[in-house]
């Protein structure tokens, strides 16, 4: 009997030990469109928050994109915090580190700011901590939609940082305090990927705005007559303002890749649908009441995809033109300006527009 109470005790101690060695149940993975995140530091926080984010793809180029994930608390009893990891480029499968995070300064490397809105533990009003180097975020799982379009995908991977809180100096510049803060989260956000316009215009001549375009923005929209327009709006010098230095548009009456010819168009057929060519070009100054129409040219279409309601769309192509300045719907100014237009242009999915942050 002696002995085998001691082998049952043997057997039990055995059991615990074996027990206390596989330490506490992991956290299961969070559901898609949320992350586990804890704070530790001079704030202290253990939450789950929704997840979202974005791949801003601009058309026809490697630069200039870049991933948005963010995170926001769904206890708001806690406070109204929120994250934002801004990833130059398209965040995918890997490890990359996390920088520092300097604000209204455009990264060239991964960096990440929190902002607690509101009384939070240790902190008696809003904070923004900036994060500083040493953290990494680890993509394990980058479930991108198969096109860009309106259905999200889900990426999964963790994400590690270190912050500092950050106040406004002497002019307003931002100022490092002593408080720090450490954030891990295990993410699995709902994954958008969205086109972005690429256009670049030359103007020349005898156009009252010359030079390439610092900045252009565009879209592709219905015609309603059975074409569609690519229109963009441009800017010449280093700031951006609104309304543009200039807006142009294209009229294409059966999108597709082709080379076609731009006749000529005045003002009269500009203002009757009924005598719309199947392309033209048509100019508008802020500062210049003159119109500019097309008397030739060529528009070439390099690539041509169509929209369906889930995915976008897209148009490649260039457009060279000589446009007459018309002072109004009969008179010619006689001046003349020369166009050079290389774009590339996403096309709304037809089930909408798709709403995105900005970085």
């Amino acid at each position: 009997m002696l002995v085998r109470l001691g082998l049952l005790l043997l057997c039990l101690g055995a059991a615990a030990c074996g027990n206390d060695s596989v330490g506490p149940t992991a956290q299961p993975p969070p559901d898609p469109g949320r992350m586990h995140v804890q704070i530790s530091g001079a704030v202290q926080l253990t939450s789950e928050w929704q997840a979202y984010g974005v791949f801003r793809d601009l058309l026809a180029s490697d630069t200039n994109e870049v991933s948005l994930m963010k995170g926001q608390n769904l206890d708001l009893s806690t406070s109204d915090s929120n994250f934002t990891l801004v990833f130059p480029g398209r965040l995918g499968l890997g490890e990359s580190a996390i920088g520092r995070y300097v604000p209204g300064v455009a990264s060239a490397q991964p960096a990440a700011f929190v902002i607690f809105d509101g009384p939070v533990p240790g902190q008696s009003d809003a904070t923004f901590f900036a994060s500083i180097p040493g953290g990494t975020v680890v993509v394990d799982s980058a479930g991108y939609p198969a096109r860009p379009g309106l259905t999200p995908g889900v990426l999964r991977g963790t994400l590690t940082f270190k912050a500092v809180r950050l106040i406004a100096g002497a002019g307003g510049a931002p100022v490092e305090t002593a408080d720090t803060i450490s954030l891990r989260a295990t993410f699995a956000p709902h994954w958008n990927h969205y086109l972005y316009p690429n256009v670049s215009v030359t103007l020349g001549g005898a156009s009252p705005v010359v030079g390439t375009s610092q900045f252009s923005t565009a879209l592709s929209s219905d015609d309603d007559h059975g074409g569609r327009y690519v229109s963009w709006q441009s800017d010449f010098g280093p700031v951006h303002t609104f309304p543009h230095q200039i807006s142009q548009e294209l009229r294409v009456l059966a999108p597709g890749v082709g080379t076609f010819t731009l006749p000529g168009i005045t003002p009269t057929q500009f203002a009757d649908t009924a005598q719309w060519p199947a392309h033209y070009t048509a100019l508008f100054y802020r500062d210049d009441p003159r119109l500019g129409l097309s008397t030739g040219g060529t528009l070439t279409v390099t690539q041509f995809v169509a929209p369906t309601d889930e995915f976008y769309g897209e148009i490649h192509g260039t457009l060279t033109s000589r446009l007459a300045l018309w002072t109004n719907q009969t008179t010619l100014s006689g001046d003349t300006a020369d166009v050079a237009i290389r774009f590339a242009v996403q096309l709304w999915p037809l089930g909408g527009i798709p709403a995105s942050d900005t970085p």
